[in-house]
């Protein structure tokens, strides 16, 4: 079985309108699916699905929507009822940035609709069909973030964490029933919002890769196992930090995430 017999024949990509979630929807494509993608952007997210029909001669499907919307799952029904959707990619994300008491509570509550809310009500959704035709795949696109508490980014740190957990217990539930998930932990990737905001060059003082990179480790470590980095060595510097006192990592992490956003 081909990758667009077992995950398709259509992806669904969420946060696809630049940067990683267009080059995971690039990444789709190239393998013979066709793709619905989701973002808030309406000029950029058909711009992209432009590019990508032309480009690798398959379908596109755009829904310009919030994903912190309340009604999000009926919005993403609306434009797939009619077809199958063999793979979820969730990408999306929202970062409340600063200290927590400082951030208004209302952005924090958008994070846990972005990166908790949503990606629970699609997986769930899209899933049960997955489940019945006994093939696909599910991808929430997490973070280094998620594999400890974080400073300046606490409560995205924590909602990140969930999604992460989320595509493992997936993992175990769904793999029996011939369907693969992942929770993609995504370290530092020079994406157009990463290279606006941060203090260094994205590529050369911290290490990042580009989305390209970070979208075809996705198809390498897809249906391995519960969990996979986009940077092979960032598993083994999780491993080691796991190893160290929690205060230590935690606070070590603080002074770096500091010192790159103020």
């Amino acid at each position: 079985m081909n990758f667009a017999e077992r995950y398709g024949p259509w992806a669904l990509v969420a946060g696809a309108s630049e940067g990683l979630g267009a080059a995971f929807a690039d990444e789709c494509a190239k393998r013979g699916t066709n793709v619905v993608l989701v973002a808030r952007r309406r000029q950029l997210l058909e711009e992209t699905a432009a590019r990508i029909r032309a480009e690798h001669h398959v379908e596109t499907r755009v829904l310009t929507a919030d994903l912190g919307r309340a009604d999000i799952g009926e919005l993403v029904a609306s434009v797939t009822n009619d077809i199958e959707v063999g793979l979820l990619i969730y990408n999306a994300a929202a970062a409340p940035t600063g200290p927590f008491v400082d951030v208004p509570l209302d952005e924090h509550i958008v994070n846990i609709a972005v990166n908790v809310t949503t990606p629970t009500v699609l997986s769930h959704m899209l899933a049960k069909k997955m489940v019945q035709r006994g093939r696909g795949g599910i991808v929430l696109v997490s973070s280094g973030a998620a594999l400890g508490g974080m400073k300046v980014f606490v409560s995205y740190a924590a909602a990140k964490a969930y999604e992460l957990i989320l595509g493992e217990g997936l993992w175990d539930e769904l793999r029996d029933h011939g369907v693969d998930a992942l929770g993609y932990v995504v370290g530092a990737t020079a994406t157009p919002h990463f290279i606006a905001s941060s203090k260094l060059d994205a590529v050369t003082a911290t290490g990042a890769r580009t989305p390209q990179q970070v979208a075809e480790r996705l198809f390498e470590v897809l249906g391995t196992g519960p969990r996979g980095h986009s940077h092979p060595e960032d598993e083994g510097r999780a491993a080691a930090n796991a190893a160290l006192p929690r205060a230590e990592v935690v606070a070590a992490t603080g002074r770096l995430t500091s010192s790159l956003w103020p």
